[in-house]
This record gives C-alpha cells, structure tokens and sequence, in this order.
C-alpha cells in the first residue's frame, strides 16, 4: 500500500545539526543470524540463529491485529508444502510421494499478514491451515496436512490448528513413515508483545522476537520472488516492521543532503528496502544515488543510506542514518504529568494535569477505543484505569482539552 506523506504534525526542530552516523550489522558467515534494529536504539536483544525454527506463529488472535492466524515458514531450513487432497484428519495416512511435483509455500514479501501457510487458502474462511469455526465460534480447525522437506532430505508432516478462547496453536505432527508421532500446545499469551512465536517442529519452543515496538528493520535472509527460470531465491537484506513505512528515493544527487522525505511516497510493503540497493558482478556495488526515508515505530522520520555489504564471508550491511523530523508533542507535554506502573498488569494510574475539563482515551494499536473517561479542570488527578480486560501490547493513551492534545505510550503486561 502506498501513503503520501503529511507533515502538519512534525517538526524540524533541533535536527539542524543533525549529522549521519554510520553503523552496520553483522548476521555472521553464512547469515547464519537474524538481527533485529531500531533507528533510535540500534541492535535489539540478542542476535537469534537464522536456522532455530522452522514455523512463525502469530502472538495475537485479536481481530484487530492485522497478523492474527498468520503463519510464517523458515525457507531457510527447507520448503513447505501442502499434501495434495488432504484435510485436517489424515496426517496419520498423508503420502509424501510426490513431493518433488508439489507446489511449493512462500511467505509473503510484502506483507507480515501472508505467511506461507496461508498461502494455500481457497478463500472465505479458509486460512490456509484451517477453517474458521462457523458452528462453535471457538477457533481455527485444521484443513490440510502439510510437510516439510529439510535441506538434509528428511521430510515430516504437521497439521495445526488453534483455539481462541486458550488462545494456543496445537500443531500435531510425524515423520514422513508416520514415526516420531508428537503434539505440542504452543501458548501465544507469553509472547503477546512480540509479532511472532517460533516452533521446531518436535523441538522447543524458541522466543526470538524483541518486544515489536522496539525494533524496525529486519536483517535477514528471505524467498523473494525475482523470476524466471527459478521463481523464488533465498535473497540477503532487510526487511521492516508492522507499522514502519518507508520511501525509496531513487535517483538523487546526493543521498547525503536529499531532504525529499516531506514529498516522497511511502509503502507498507515490507521489502521496500530488500536486497536490490546492492548488486553483485565478482563483488558488491551499492547504488549510490538511492536513499530510504523510514517513518520508524514511534513515528520519527530517519534517513537511511546503505554503503557496503560484504557478502556471505561476514554477512556485514554498513550503513549511515539521521533522524530528520521527529512528532510534534512537547508543546502539549504538561497535559499529562505521568503514566505509572508502565508496563502495567490489571491497574494503571495516568497522571493528567489540564486547566480544563480533559477527556482521556487509551486506544489500542488499530484505533479502538478501550477506556474513556473525563478528568476534572483545574487540578492534578490521579485516574485509576483498570487494564483486568486488556489484551498484552502497547496502548496509545490520549488526553484532549479542545486546545491541545498529548499522547504517551502504555504497554500492557499481564
């Protein structure tokens, strides 16, 4: 989806002297890691083996989380299939014969929304691994068996399925002979914060993710659909997170300068910077005349200039970047004097000081409204919130006199 840039709410302030600084990331030889970055703070937790899972589940069943029943695939451990003319009851007499003839999934490049499961929908209420629930409203049936072929050849099958109201995923699985028979429960509400939870299949469950408001680029190895004769290839690169946009600006004079982010055109699309800002003929180039602007997870706009990539030996993407605008909220900062606990389980005291009558909305992530309520003028209230029935994540919470609106983060930890 692409979005024009408005600028009404930001300011230039105190980026003047703004310089670039160079940084890089290092997945490591082979990209045998994955590295997740933020503009603000850099690296984020701890570098997470490229190789350790096998399936991405959804931390969210919300339906307003745009990535509830998403299923991602690791291409980088092998390929996965659907078993041709099965539903969610044969995995104990699904056949792999075949399998070289088979379609295979791909994970969206676009979009969190599409993992490679869900890529086998016929549509409706068809997720791709299961059906919706018309008759109970109680989850996600399974539909299909599906297998994984390894690098190594070896091959199994799973089928997975999920229910809302335990909010777990239970994926049942077996070797291609039908040995090695297993089932595991994989509870999402531990991992609330985070987009995704990840599974071996017959291994652990492994926690990979920093929290999904602490990060906005992905560097990483992914399936990219860049044509004939072979369709798909593992690609190097970067991709961006759920909330984070970004433009490409392509070609300039000089990357360095170009202040073009007020007037370029941003995309949602999660490869808007990917793996084509370098190319290859014996070593690396880096095209010199491209700049990305990205709106980060906090909304500042950053520069974002790639200068050097060193291939497979080190897996090292060098870069430079500068924050260039940032939200406009400090003239309006009094209206609230603080957030406390924050994080916050089942209470939250927001501290609201406005020489008005002031409304206070906390929101979640889509816009919902969770909480109103009205704080008297002329004196600093202390308002008790109950957070009991809120869903783990991050919340926006809003206080508005008429005159002047702040609003501050709220994360929800239960």
């Amino acid at each position: 989806m692409k979005k024009g840039l408005l600028l009404s709410f930001l300011t230039l302030a105190g980026f003047s002297n703004a310089q670039l600084v160079s940084d890089s990331v290092s997945m490591g030889a082979g990209y045998a890691n994955n590295i997740w970055y933020s503009l603000e703070n850099d690296e984020q937790g701890t570098a997470q083996a490229a190789n350790n899972w096998d399936l991405g589940f959804a931390a969210s069943i919300s339906q307003f989380n745009p990535l509830a029943a998403s299923i991602i695939f690791n291409n980088k451990i092998g390929t996965v299939y659907a078993v041709p003319g099965t539903n969610g009851t044969d995995l104990a007499t699904a056949d792999t014969t075949g399998i070289s003839t088979w379609t295979t999934l791909y994970n969206s490049e676009l979009t969190w929304t599409e993992g490679a499961l869900n890529a086998a929908s016929s549509g409706g209420t068809d997720y791709g691994w299961g059906n919706y629930d018309a008759v109970n409203h109680t989850g996600i049936i399974a539909n299909r068996v599906f297998a994984i072929k390894y690098s190594n050849g070896s091959c199994k099958l799973f089928t997975v399925s999920l229910s809302f109201m335990n909010s777990e995923y239970t994926v049942n699985y077996s070797n291609a002979d039908h040995s090695g028979t297993g089932s595991v429960i994989i509870s999402i509400t531990p991992y609330a914060t985070k987009n995704y939870v990840y599974y071996p299949l017959g291994g652990a469950v492994v926690d990979r993710e920093p929290a999904s408001v602490s990060w906005d680029l992905l560097f990483t190895q992914y399936a990219a659909n860049n044509g004939a004769p072979y369709p798909y290839n593992m690609v190097t690169g970067v991709l961006h997170n759920v909330g984070v946009e970004v433009a490409e600006v392509h070609p300039v004079n000089n990357p360095e300068t170009d202040m073009s982010f007020g007037t370029a055109t941003y995309s949602e699309d999660i490869n808007t910077i990917g793996y084509d800002w370098k190319t290859y003929a014996g070593s690396y180039t880096i095209e010199d005349s491209l700049v990305y602007f990205v709106k980060d997870v906090d909304g500042d706009y950053w520069r974002l200039i790639m200068t050097g990539f060193s291939g497979s030996s080190l897996g090292k993407t060098v870069f430079k970047k500068e924050k260039v605008a940032s939200l406009n909220v400090s003239e309006n900062q009094e209206l609230i004097s603080g957030i406390f606990p924050n994080p916050a389980a089942d209470n939250v005291t927001v501290m609201v000081d406005s020489k008005s009558n002031a409304t206070v909305k906390v929101m979640n992530m889509t816009g919902q409204v969770v909480f109103e309520n009205t704080a008297a003028s002329n004196a600093l209230e202390a308002m008790s919130i109950s957070t009991t029935d809120f869903t783990n994540g991050m919340y926006l919470v809003q206080v508005s006199n008429g005159t002047a609106t702040t609003t501050q983060r709220l994360l929800i930890q239960h």
